[in-house]
């Protein structure tokens, strides 16, 4: 089952607190400076758009602070980007941005590669086996 669509993202940052809620255009220019790396702009475009969109897939028994959580990813086994996000509303707050591993999206494992919680499941470096 699909999420509400999410008008709003906040930027969940490891260290630091969040980022003020922001609009689609915002949140793909503060990751694409996160992302550092121009061959995969297209593929976080196409997952935000998942996320602002309602399109996420559920994580399975995953959580983050007490949420379900969802993903919305794009791209192939080399430019890909993945974001993990809870919803709350229409709210959408990206916690983890990460890559398909294995070279293929139909593996349904990712690995945190850009930003994550500092412990935890989805820490960078983690796989996530969905």
């Amino acid at each position: 089952m699909p999420h509400t669509a999410a008008s709003i993202i906040i930027i969940v940052k490891p260290v630091g607190g969040n980022t003020n809620g922001m609009a689609a255009a915002q949140a793909q220019s503060y990751l694409t400076n996160v992302l550092n790396d121009n061959n995969r702009i297209a593929s976080l475009k196409q997952a935000l758009n998942d996320v602002t969109g309602g399109k996420g897939k559920a994580t399975g028994a995953y959580k983050f602070n007490g949420a379900a959580v969802w993903h919305a990813s794009s791209g192939n086994g080399q430019q890909s980007v993945t974001l993990f996000y809870t919803v709350n509303g229409v709210t959408a707050s990206i916690f983890a941005m990460g890559a398909h591993e294995g070279g293929s999206p139909a593996v349904q494992k990712y690995r945190i590669t850009d930003f994550g919680p500092t412990t935890g499941d989805f820490a960078p470096n983690r796989v996530i086996s969905i």
